[in-house]
């Protein structure tokens, strides 16, 4: 665990926060489109992976997406972006003692931001129906910043993060990022920008505990 007093804590909402799925509510066998359900997973997350990076830098959105699954399956495409709504509004976190964790330490001074690689779903369905502005102090999502976390053109810059570090006038040094990916290019950690990396959801709970008591 990193033993140090940050000022903000990002978290990442994919596979960290939450761990739920685009249409997964079509997965219920007693759903009416419950045989859609395979066809669009595929079709997006499979035989067409690719799209889920352009639609992350906002290089296309939810109305280009839902249209390409309904011209391939002959769906209705104002079911499909519906469902999709759907399951963006009822999003869960991964345990239900994650808010009252980030409370705590936001209470000791600490901001909570999200910072995610996502859709434009992200902040119209998922960020008002779970009311996040309650509980994190802001929001980075790549689709609004058109650059992913880990789209590092320049050693010496991480573009995701610099207009907000520069605009709170904090440096890497100052902030911790949780996430589930890693750094693999090695930027983060040549520049003093930490990561604590999950492996699971009973990872994240514990890392969450222990980081909690550490910056009380």
């Amino acid at each position: 665990m990193l033993e140090k007093q940050y000022k903000v804590v990002f978290f990442d909402w994919n596979k960290t926060l939450s761990n739920s799925l685009f249409w997964s509510q079509l997965s219920d066998s007693q759903h009416p489109r419950n045989g859609w359900h395979k066809k669009i997973v595929d079709f997006v997350f499979i035989k067409n992976k690719s799209l889920i990076d352009r639609w992350m830098r906002s290089e296309i959105d939810k109305d280009y997406i839902t249209q390409l699954i309904a011209d391939e399956y002959g769906y209705s495409k104002s079911d499909v972006m519906s469902d999709l709504a759907e399951s963006c509004e009822k999003m869960k976190f991964v345990d239900e003692q994650v808010l009252d964790l980030i409370n705590q330490i936001r209470k000791n001074g600490v901001e909570c931001v999200i910072a995610t690689d996502n859709m434009d779903t992200f902040m119209e369905y998922t960020k008002p129906a779970l009311e996040l502005d309650t509980y994190f102090d802001d929001f980075l999502v790549s689709f609004d910043k058109k650059v992913l976390k880990f789209d590092i053109e320049n050693e010496n810059s991480i573009p995701f993060f610099d207009s907000y570090l520069k605009e709170k006038k904090l440096s890497y040094k100052d902030v911790l990022l949780i996430d589930d990916c890693i750094d693999d290019g090695g930027t983060y950690e040549k520049l003093g920008f930490d990561i604590l990396q999950i492996s699971s959801s009973d990872d994240f709970l514990k890392k969450l505990k222990k980081l909690q008591k550490q910056l009380a």
